[in-house]
């Protein structure tokens, strides 16, 4: 499924908050900013790499990181996000769309979404591609291959997201550093499953103690 954190202006992510997520999307992360009118991007495999990477990024800038779950392909270097659609232009998507499913089973549906957007894009310059991907008429035109996604894509502009609404991080969800930061889901994460299932087991030790 994935999960993509937006990290606004000011705001860390926690750290513990990127472990707890790496539990459930372990298959590579990767990121993206705007630098000085420039996408900076990196990627990895690893939660340390993860976590290092983290603690670098500059306060002063908004930041999208990608946790992948792996839907379809392998789990490798070239199938963490962020995709290149084209040079100076990357997809991040948090999903799975089955009609992308590619017959290959070393790559994912996210890099044939990243391709047939490619093959849209083909022949522009990058002025009418930055046009193209903020207009209403994409958004329509990519809405139903999406299916209800989110996707985000970066260019020297900045960023332009299509699909689903953002889940804002409250307080009650994880503690009040996190609180206002914005990700594209709540299933992915979390303490309350956790604590449920502690307590659920606590539940099952008094019963069983009850009964001997």
């Amino acid at each position: 499924m994935c999960l993509i954190i937006k990290k606004p202006l000011g705001r860390h992510i926690a750290a513990d908050f990127l472990e707890n997520a790496w539990q459930r999307n372990s298959h590579g992360w990767g990121c993206f900013h705007m630098d000085e009118g420039e996408v900076i991007w990196a990627r990895g495999l690893h939660l340390g790499e993860l976590i290092e990477h983290n603690a670098r990024l500059p306060l002063d800038t908004e930041v999208y990181l990608h946790l992948r779950r792996a839907t379809y392909g392998d789990v490798n270097h070239d199938m963490a996000h962020p995709y290149i659609v084209r040079p100076g232009l990357l997809l991040m998507h948090n999903g799975s769309i089955a009609h992308l499913a590619p017959q290959d089973p070393t790559v994912s549906d996210t890099s044939e979404l990243a391709r047939l957007l490619r093959d849209m894009l083909h022949g522009l310059s990058d002025e009418q591609a930055a046009r193209l991907i903020r207009s209403q008429g994409f958004k329509a035109l990519t809405a139903p291959l999406i299916e209800g996604s989110m996707v985000v894509l970066m260019d020297a502009q900045g960023a332009v997201r299509l699909g689903r609404d953002w889940h804002t991080v409250q307080a009650t969800d994880w503690d009040e550093g996190m609180a206002g930061i914005e990700v594209s889901n709540s299933h992915t994460w979390g303490r309350c499953a956790e604590k449920a299932q502690g307590v659920a087991l606590a539940h099952q030790v008094q019963d069983m103690a009850a009964i001997a």
